[in-house]
């Protein structure tokens, strides 16, 4: 804060000059005491002067029946599963009070690297919405698959001091750090050195791996599933971020582990959300609507979504409503079901009935970042799989969750090959190597889809983001893989020789320049692509499918080398002994 600014500010709160806003008698939601009275509150360059009473403002704003909270803070996010870059995200964000993001472009870093994370760097400066980028730490994300490309440490340490870099991204190479790997350990000490933040991934792990975490210098963790996983990880000192995505929903369990004495380590995030579910259900602010119902005191509900994600990452300049804090705020109509009239970012109104105040400004997009997929020919063979007896290694997707079962069971077989049987819910999955053109590919079967019919695809594929396809028929999965390399990326669902919805992605396969609305409306024409194909709604079935290939989650996922057993850490046959 400027020493002029300070000066004015002390005025104000010494009522000896006016505030340039005051709202007067509005219900306060205190999130440090964790209550809510009614006071005036007073802004002035950008910051609260005073909260109290008999504040006078230049202007005077009636805040009868309004309450005024902190505006909202996402702990966790990958922008690039809403299919839109950092400057159209603001504008679908902004309207539902995220004022502050920590981001990890991890996704955009493993298809195109340092020229991927530059890009989002270069279109998140300049906007309202604070961006935060963390810096990936495992590009790629695991050695049993192939990605883009690479980024050690070296290669990560000319962006460690950049304006835009908060710290480093989810570390979710457990055995590099249990192994002391010297790379990690140096991407970890690069950015301690800086004075930023290290962030976790705490998939699958217990109390002896989470304390190896710890000393590793790790402060968060949002893999949390269970009660059980989030009071482990906040007994060791990590932060909780409470996940509420498309594929992972886990507000329910881990909320369970809220108490008034430990909701200081708890904080909300949606690490991937797309579109579709943004505009229909909001962020943060469902999971504050969602904690309320489920229990949470309302103080303690809105804490989660500013204050305690303020305090984890270090920002102190914002998160309450009191003196001497960032003007970042929201007014709301009815604070229980989180209806939000305005939203403002430094005393600046930047939304207002659902709608950005923000001009639009559409990404610049080098011609490198676009372009047709590199994969070999799709050719039928791509998606055989031949077995020597009925007995396999099955991945059973669990609805709203990314972690899977690994199922064996007994398949029918046509001439010594699966063919699936969408009948019992047995359907193939395949992965291609789409960056550099190799022969690596492999095909899997999933059970849980229900899809009756039809094949869904899409080179949106945690982490690496290689071409994935589920399908009932060999036929249909060609059909979308030739399409989606037509198009240089994207979502797509066909049936027969029909292409019901498509969304092509022309940035790095994983995002567009469209308006996110147009991409919303697509997501929906997706959505509604779905129910031709007869498969199961409870659950994003894209979004699943594109986590069906991350292998630091458990339990059995398929890369492009493989079916892989996350539990043993080691790819495996689909048959089974």
């Amino acid at each position: 804060m400027e020493q002029t600014v300070r000066e004015r500010l002390i005025a104000i709160a010494a009522k000896k000059e006016k505030a340039a806003v005051v709202y007067q008698n509005i219900s306060v939601i205190d999130v440090m005491t964790r209550e809510t009275y009614t006071a005036d509150v007073a802004i002035d360059s950008g910051y609260i002067a005073a909260v109290g009473a008999g504040y006078d403002g230049i202007e005077n704003r009636s805040g009868e029946r309004l309450f005024i909270a902190p505006s909202f803070v996402d702990a966790h996010v990958h922008i690039e599963s809403s299919m839109v870059p950092p400057s159209e995200y603001e504008q679908a964000i902004l309207p539902l009070g995220v004022t502050t993001i920590i981001a990890d472009p991890h996704e955009i870093a493993n298809v195109k690297g340092a020229e991927g994370l530059s890009f989002m760097l270069d279109d998140a400066e300049g906007l309202a919405l604070d961006v935060r980028m963390m810096l990936p730490s495992c590009v790629p994300a695991t050695s049993f698959e192939h990605a883009g490309a690479s980024l050690d440490a070296a290669a990560l340490a000319p962006f460690v001091n950049h304006p835009g870099v908060h710290g480093l991204g989810e570390v979710m190479d457990y055995p590099a750090v249990e192994r002391a790997d010297r790379d990690m350990l140096q991407k970890i000490k690069q950015i301690e050195d800086a004075g930023k933040l290290v962030d976790g991934h705490a998939a699958g792990l217990g109390p002896r791996e989470i304390n190896i975490y710890g000393v590793a210098g790790i402060r968060t963790d949002h893999e949390s599933v269970s009660k059980e996983d989030a009071i482990a990880r906040a007994r060791r000192g990590l932060y909780v971020e409470v996940r509420e995505g498309s594929a992972a929903r886990n507000l329910k369990e881990v909320l369970d582990a809220v108490t008034e004495s430990n909701a200081s380590r708890f904080l909300f995030c949606t690490d991937d959300k797309h579109l579709d579910d943004t505009l229909r259900e909001g962020t943060i602010d469902y999971n504050i609507r969602y904690a309320i119902r489920h229990g949470i005191k309302r103080e303690t509900a809105y804490a989660m979504a500013s204050l305690h994600a303020t305090n984890a990452y270090r920002l102190d300049d914002r998160g309450a409503i009191v003196p001497g804090r960032r003007a970042d705020f929201v007014l709301l109509s009815d604070a229980d079901n989180v209806v939000i009239d305005e939203v403002y970012i430094k005393g600046e109104c930047v939304a207002r009935a659902g709608k950005t105040t923000r001009t639009v400004r559409r990404a610049h997009v080098p011609e490198s970042l676009r372009g047709a997929l590199n994969t070999k020919p799709i050719t039928p063979e791509v998606f055989a799989l031949p077995l020597e007896s009925s007995r396999a290694h099955v991945i059973g997707v669990i609805p709203k969750s990314i972690v899977t079962e690994h199922l064996v069971l007994d398949v029918p077989l046509q001439d010594g090959h699966f063919v699936p049987v969408p009948e019992q819910d047995l359907l193939k999955i395949a992965v291609i190597e789409r960056h550099h053109g190799t022969s690596f590919s492999a095909v899997g079967i999933v059970k849980g889809f229900k899809m009756k019919r039809g094949a869904i695809a899409a080179t949106v594929a945690h982490d690496s983001h290689n071409l994935v396809i589920v399908g009932a028929s060999d036929e249909e999965m060609q059909l979308a893989a030739e399409r989606l390399v037509q198009a240089g990326g994207g979502v797509i669902a066909v049936n027969g020789q029909e292409v019901l919805a498509e969304l092509p992605l022309e940035i790095a396969g994983l995002m567009t320049n469209r308006p996110f609305q147009e991409v919303g409306d697509t997501l929906e024409a997706l959505n509604d692509a779905l129910d031709v194909l007869e498969a199961d709604r409870s659950f994003n079935p894209y979004l699943t499918m594109s986590f069906l290939c991350l292998p630091v989650i458990p339990e059995l996922k398929l890369t492009d080398s493989g079916l892989f057993d996350v539990k043993h850490f080691q790819h495996i046959s689909v048959q089974a002994d």
